[in-house]
């Protein structure tokens, strides 16, 4: 029984994260506007967070650089989260309450490609007010693309 709760576990985890090779992979160099207001500069790899929908976030990591990237794992973890209240305090930290699958994995962005997860805070029960998101991969080695929005609960 706790193998397959583990299976269905990890199949959830695994849901959240895809790949898209849908974009152009000859565009020149330029720096375009990502929607949340951050620049996004190609020849780059680089990580946007958006609110989808209230309490709903997507976080990407795109490649927009000419060569594939690959990037190691110590386990099925693949990014972790911080959600702070107006004063700073940590509310919840993502890997402080969920498991993880202790196996090596790789992960490995084409040019063009995205790796995109769906961040889901309805558990959270937040009280009315402002609060700060922060995502970050959890690779091995190597930049953790950080980013972080401000959201607010009404």
């Amino acid at each position: 029984m706790k193998k397959f709760m583990l299976s269905i576990l990890m199949g959830i985890l695994l849901a959240g994260c895809g790949t898209d090779d849908s974009a152009p992979k000859d565009k020149p160099a330029q720096t375009v506007n990502g929607g949340g207001g951050k620049a996004i500069v190609a020849n780059e790899v680089d990580a946007t967070l958006t609110e989808k929908a209230p309490l709903t976030f997507q976080y990407e990591v795109k490649n927009q650089t000419e060569q594939a990237v690959s990037y190691d794992f110590t386990s099925s973890q693949r990014y972790d989260y911080s959600v702070k209240d107006k004063s700073g305090n940590e509310l919840l930290l993502f890997s402080s309450v969920a498991s993880f699958l202790q196996a090596l994995g790789k992960e490995t962005l084409a040019p063009g490609s995205t790796l995109a997860y769906e961040i889901n805070l309805h558990n959270m029960n937040l009280d009315k007010g402002e609060y700060t998101l922060t995502v970050w991969m959890t690779p091995k080695g190597g930049p953790k693309y950080k980013t972080t929005t401000n959201f607010i609960v009404k």
